[in-house]
This record gives C-alpha cells, sequence and structure tokens, in this order.
C-alpha cells in the first residue's frame, strides 16, 4: 500500500493502482492512433533498466523533437531554403517517433518529408503546423505517463524508509 496525501487527509492506495492508471493512459493512447505497438519498447525498458531508464526514455525523445522542431524555423528563415537539411531533420523526426512508437508525430514527419522532397515550402510550414501540433498532443499524453511513473517512484521510495 502507498500512502498519499490529498485533500489535506493520507489515502491509501495499492501500488498496482497507479501501474493501472499508467497502463490505461497508454492504451487509450494506443486506441488513439496517438502511439502504435512500438510504445511497447518503453515498457521493455522499464521491466529491463527500471522506471527512471523508462522516464528517461521518453524525457529523451520529446526534448529532441522539440530542438528538431525549434531548428526548422532556423532554416525556413533563410532567403535560400535548404530542403535537403529540411527533409533531413524531417527524417530525424521520423525515426525517433518511429523508436518510441509515436506514431501521429512519425506519420506528420513523413508528410513534412514529403513536402521537402516537393521543395514546396508553404506546403512544408502546414505540415510543419500539423507536426508541431501532432507532437504538442503526443507530448501531453507522454507527460502523463511521465508523471505518474515518477509519483509511483517517489511513493515506493517513501514506503521503503
Amino acid at each position: 500500500m502507498l500512502n498519499l496525501w490529498h485533500s489535506g487527509a493520507y489515502c491509501f492506495f495499492p501500488a498496482e493502482n497507479f501501474a493501472f492508471s499508467i497502463s490505461w493512459e497508454v492504451l487509450t493512447s494506443h486506441e488513439k492512433g496517438i502511439v502504435n505497438n512500438q510504445f511497447s519498447h518503453y515498457q521493455d525498458v522499464k521491466t529491463t533498466e527500471g522506471a527512471e531508464s523508462a522516464v528517461q526514455l521518453i524525457s529523451e525523445y520529446c526534448t529532441d523533437v522539440e530542438t528538431i522542431l525549434s531548428e526548422f524555423t532556423s532554416y525556413i528563415d533563410l532567403p535560400d531554403i535548404d530542403f535537403s537539411k529540411l527533409a533531413e531533420l524531417a527524417g530525424e523526426i521520423e525515426r525517433k517517433s518511429s523508436r518510441i512508437g509515436a506514431e501521429h508525430v512519425r506519420l506528420a514527419g513523413l508528410n513534412l518529408k514529403q513536402a521537402c522532397d516537393e521543395m514546396h515550402k508553404q506546403h512544408f510550414l502546414c505540415n510543419l503546423d500539423l507536426t508541431k501540433n501532432e507532437f504538442t498532443r503526443t507530448q501531453n499524453k507522454l507527460q502523463v505517463v511521465v508523471q505518474m511513473e515518477r509519483r509511483i517512484m517517489r511513493l515506493e521510495a517513501k514506503q521503503r524508509k
């Protein structure tokens, strides 16, 4: 049992309830297509390397994609747009998203890469907005999982004391 301070009183919850909450969040994200079966890699990392490694996996993914999305802005504002460089960055988003199972972001990255191949700035900008929106949506879902994992780790650490 884990005790949790809630609304001015201690509540006692089995640790399994938090694990169930995480599983439910992942399941609903999977049903909505936000993540795909590759997201099971997250669970594998958690099982073999621990929850902190799994949390780090998600955090690194989010940081990497945020960095790439901000890089697009610096390249798109240049007078001569280097679509090959933009396609390379879009490919990175697609690969990183595929690795973690972020399906909507992966698909948006694929569309972004296609817009680069077409060398069409307006099409690229529309797909960049779509990619940013899908990433924000996915990031929000992943942050819920991270917050729950961290809460479980803190509560388990308290129980060991």
